[in-house]
């Protein structure tokens, strides 16, 4: 592996939000329903997308019909939001951190976190959803992992881990975080793929925080190797990437 390079969350992303905002997966139809029915959320309810990134869950929280402030720190993440979301009266963009939103105490109904939960620091953040939520509201962590139980999400996620010239970011036993940072808490799953051309493929390559930047080492070799990846396991211009989704839902503990 290359010499990891020091970053800071925010920073980790910087230049990297077109890659991440194309190649990125969405979530499944099953996980918005799960929200839905476990947050008891009806449309027009106040929904939080903590480290909303450039919007793929928000968008779909504004598809339901929800008024959603999304909280992001880093700005190319915003813009890239703002660009793809649109002006809508339900949206609210804020540049603020997950330990420190800016929002108003007890006032939303539910929060969401989607591919952002590891970044936080988690007591800090913690302290500051149990103040904006209202009495009864929960949070909702959702993951999407490769299905290492695939051919193609397994050599591919090898071939990041060969590549990488910083650290990935992982919770070491997320059980026992969640068993302190909810009252109680349920874990959802379900099966989620999306389709990538040739492009999609390397720039979901790229989007990673630890992927090397054009100007850094292992950048073309990575490249050549992710052509070469794709070559081998597409149908008809695409290959399909499987994923295993995660929710999981609780009350946050005070």
């Amino acid at each position: 592996m290359n010499q990891p390079q020091a970053l800071t969350p925010t920073e980790r992303f910087t230049g990297k939000a077109a890659a991440y905002d194309r190649s990125r997966p969405d979530y499944p139809a099953g996980a918005l329903e799960c929200i839905r029915q476990q947050c008891g959320l009806a449309p027009g309810a106040a929904v939080a997308d903590i480290g909303a990134g450039t919007g793929k869950l928000t968008r779909m929280l504004l598809a339901q019909g929800y008024n959603v402030v999304a909280v992001e720190p880093n700005a190319a993440m915003r813009t890239a939001a703002t660009e793809q979301l649109g002006d809508s009266p339900a949206l609210r963009l804020v540049a603020a951190a997950a330990e420190a939103t800016t929002l108003a105490d007890h006032s939303v109904d539910a929060i969401t976190v989607a591919q952002a939960f590891h970044w936080f620091d988690h007591a800090a953040c913690q302290t500051e959803f149990a103040r904006i939520l209202k009495p009864g509201g929960k949070a909702a962590l959702l993951w999407n992992s490769r299905d290492k139980d695939q051919p193609l999400p397994r050599k591919h996620g090898e071939l990041m881990e060969k590549y990488r010239v910083r650290e990935a970011v992982n919770i070491a036993n997320p059980h026992a975080l969640y068993a302190t940072f909810f009252q109680s808490y349920e874990i959802f799953r379900f099966p989620y793929a999306q389709q990538l051309d040739e492009a999609a493929l390397l720039a979901l390559s790229f989007s990673r925080s630890y992927s090397p930047a054009p100007n850094e080492p292992g950048y073309a070799e990575l490249e050549r190797a992710v052509r070469q990846l794709f070559a081998k396991h597409q149908r008809g211009g695409t290959v399909e990437y499987a994923y295993r989704t995660a929710v999981v839902v609780g009350a946050v503990a005070r």
